[in-house]
This record gives structure tokens, sequence and C-alpha cells, in this order.
């Protein structure tokens, strides 16, 4: 982090771009420029007179975006907004920028490089921030009242029952379903299977909140997309944990390609579908109520995905699968390394992950939540100890020490490089560090050096 300026004059880039896109609108059009005009513009008042506050880039990111959207239609090029475009590229530039320079250093961490480029992928992260803040249920009212309380109670159930210290007492040990059903899609030219069977999950029974968790019924089934070679060959698993509002088969297939991990590796690949989204979802978007609304089922929500990950082993083991490896991103490098702690697989890499989901979820809320719930009792120290049976920070892995990896964004703004830096120093593994942000990792090559590496160490046979 750098020190401070009273003023940025800076801001007067987003300052122009919102003036140009509101002038540039005339009559019904004015409904669509105005909206990026003023969020830019909102953007840089605030930024030359509020610096510092995290959600001004974030503001500055979407506005910029929004403008880039407009000019992929030919009007939005007259009277002006040719001009509105150039400066929303640079505002939207300028939001990485800034957005990095609001990152703290951390000792042993390269410091993000200084460029364009760099800045052009922090600003995709802080877009993406923007948009999962616009669209987070926050509780309000009585229902922040009860989240508060349902908070307090988890704490004092886990602590008296003892799950902080032996998590394996609430989790249990899932047994490989009896019966699945399947189902033959296609997409992008691509022929695979969804696997579906009953989770069986129950949320145990003393801990506050589990009739609530209750309401959601789509989480009640599996369901998960399978590539499986057909010639009946011994071949190594791979299981790929999605991250959050993913769950959908084309934005998982970007993350996993098929055509990579399945066609030139050989590898089959296991796909689960985490609780709350894709087709599991409760919402209209994929990832609702997981780690936004209710922060009361969080605990329940991380219960069941960890439940559903080890049935998903427990039915490849059952078909004699005996070479199981887990890749996960984001949320699922968080239950990637959650998994590490309860099953003996080949390797795990934990890519870009969240290690604290407390640290990262309590600066996310607004501000006025932030100061009412602290004046209730209720606090990151609060989130932390409720979610102590599901932290991969509060237990050691029993994957061996070779077998662990973790890479991370050094311009990451979703997951700071100091949460998977703590992940790497629990593990005793040194993260591998890439320039780039959250979003393009996929870019950078990481992902492919991680997995080979991992492969070798496991003796899977890399194609």
């Amino acid at each position: 982090m750098r020190a401070p300026k009273r003023y940025n004059l800076w801001s007067f880039l987003p300052i122009a771009a919102g003036a140009c896109w509101i002038a540039a609108g005339e009559g019904f059009g004015l409904l669509f420029t105005m909206l990026p005009g003023a969020l830019l513009l909102t953007a840089g008042l605030a930024l030359l007179f509020m610096p510092g506050d995290v959600r001004i880039p974030r503001m500055m990111a979407v506005g910029g975006i929004l403008g880039l959207i407009l000019a992929s239609f030919f009007w939005a090029f007259d009277d002006g907004a040719l001009l509105a475009v150039l400066l929303s590229v640079g505002s939207l530039i300028l939001s990485g920028r800034e957005g990095l320079h609001l990152m703290p250093t951390t000792p042993g961490i390269p410091p993000p490089p200084e460029d364009l480029a760099t800045y052009a992928r922090a600003a995709i992260d802080e877009a993406l921030l923007g948009y999962f803040s616009g669209t987070a249920s926050v509780p309000a009212g009585q229902a922040a009242d009860d989240c508060i309380e349902t908070l307090k109670a988890q704490r004092e159930a886990v602590e008296r029952l003892g799950f902080d210290r032996k998590p394996a007492a609430l989790h249990g040990t899932p047994e490989a379903p009896e019966h699945v059903v399947w189902h033959n899609r296609s997409l992008f030219g691509m022929d695979y299977r969804s696997l579906h069977f009953d989770s069986e999950f129950a949320p145990h029974p003393e801990l506050p909140g589990a009739d609530a968790w209750k309401r959601f019924d789509a989480t009640r089934q599996t369901a998960a997309w399978v590539f499986e070679h057909p010639d009946g060959e011994d071949r190594p698993w791979l299981l790929c944990v999605h991250g959050y509002r993913m769950g959908h088969p084309a934005l998982d297939f970007s993350l996993f390609p098929p055509r990579v991990l399945h066609e030139k590796y050989g590898l089959n690949l296991l796909m689960p579908v985490l609780p709350l989204h894709g087709m599991r979802r409760c919402g209209w978007i994929t990832g609702s109520q997981f780690l936004d609304g209710d922060l009361g089922d969080l605990l329940h929500a991380e219960c069941q995905t960890l439940w559903d990950l080890r049935r998903h082993v427990a039915w490849l083991r059952a078909r004699g699968v005996r070479r199981i490896g887990a890749l996960g991103f984001s949320l699922g490098g968080y239950n990637t390394a959650l998994l590490a702690q309860h099953e003996a697989l080949d390797f795990a890499i934990a890519g870009i992950p969240v290690s604290d989901l407390a640290d990262v979820l309590w600066p996310n809320l607004p501000d006025l939540h932030q100061r009412y719930f602290a004046h209730r009792g209720a606090d990151p120290e609060l989130l932390r100890a409720v979610l102590q049976p599901v932290a991969p920070l509060a237990h050691a892995p029993i994957i061996p020490h070779g077998r662990r990896f973790i890479f991370g964004g050094l311009a990451d703004r979703l997951v700071p490089p100091a949460e998977v830096a703590r992940l790497g120093a629990h593990w005793a593994v040194e993260p591998t560090w890439y320039p780039g942000g959250h979003v393009t990792f996929r870019g950078s090559g990481v992902v492919t050096r991680e997995l080979r590496r991992a492969m070798e160490v496991a003796e899977w046979p890399t194609g």
C-alpha cells in the first residue's frame, strides 16, 4: 500500500468519462448512457474527495465495462460518445491501478508488476467485485438481528460439542451412493454425461440454523459433469472443484478445459456442482445464499459441500478407482484444501484459494452493516469461530507434504496474495505466483505447470 495523497488528480479521468457519457445521450439513448455516466462520474468524484475507499475502483470498473458494452452499438458513437468510450477504457485501467495501490504489501510476497497489462487484469477483478457487491443479498432489519443471534448460538454449539477441535465428529464419513442417474449431454462439440444421486446430507440437529438449511430443496440431489474415456483403462481421475457463482457447464469447462485435461492429458474428469450453484441453486443467480444472504447458512453450506465432495470420492472408490487428485479454484481452492484434511488423495492443488472466509467476506459487507454487527457483538472473530470445523487453516491436511500445491496471483483483487500465503504457511508449501489477477489466471500457464508437477509427483501419465 502506498502513502496516501489528499487529492488524487487521476480522478479527473473518470469524471470526464462520466460527463461525456451523460452529454452523449439524447432522448431514449440517455437511458443507456446515464448508467455508465453516473457510475464513472460518481467514482471520479469519490476518488477526488474520498480516496482510499475500496468500493471506488469497483464502481469505476463497472462503469468502464458498461461503457465498453455501449461501444458495441453503432449509435453510441454519435455526439461525442467515441470520446466517452476512449475515456472509459482509461478509467477501466485506472480502476485496476487504484485497486492494486490499496492492497497492503506482505513480507515475502513480490509486489505486482506496475504496467498497463497488470492494471487491466486487476480492473477485471474490480469489475467482478462490483458485480458481486451489486448482486449480493445482505440481511436487513430483523433478518440482520436473527443472523447475529444465529452466529452467536452456532459458536456456542460448535465449542460446546467440540467440533472446533474434532471436526470429524461433525462431518462423519459419507458412503458411496447405491443408485445413480446418468444423462447424456453435449456442449461446444464435446460429449459428456451428467451424474446425479441423492446427497443424503443432514445438518447436525444441535447446530442452530439446521432447520433453516433444509429449506433449500434443490441441494438434496447432487449434480456433476463427467468426462470418462470409454477404453476401460485404469486412468486417473481429476476431481475439479469450481468457484463461487460457477456450476454451469459452460463456465466450468472454461475453468477445467476438457480438450486439454481429458483429451490431451488422458484424464477422466469429475466436476461436482457445489450446493446452491448451477442446477442446485435456490435463486435466480448461481451461488446465491452461499456467501451472501444469511451468514448463519454458511457453516451448513460448507458442511454439505465437504460431504458431497467426499461422497463423490466414495463413489469413485466404490468403482475401483485408485488414483484421484483434486484441483480447485477460488472457493473451490478453499474446498480442495478442506477436502485434503479428510481424504487421502494423490495430490491437492489449491488455486487462488480463499483460506479464511471471515477475512474475505467481512470487509465486503456494507459499512453500515459492519458497524451495526460490531455494535451487537458480531465481528470477523465470531464468524471465524463458527467456521472452525470447516476451516482449511484450523487443521492439518492428511495428504503428504510433497503432494500439496498452491498458486496465487500477485494482482488478485478477490483473493489477495496474503490469503494464498496463509494457506501456504499452514501447508508448509511455497506458493507459485503469477503476475495476473483472479480471473486472468487461465492465460498465465500456471495451471498447466502445477498440474503437470502434481501428476509427475503422483506418477500419473502426463499424456
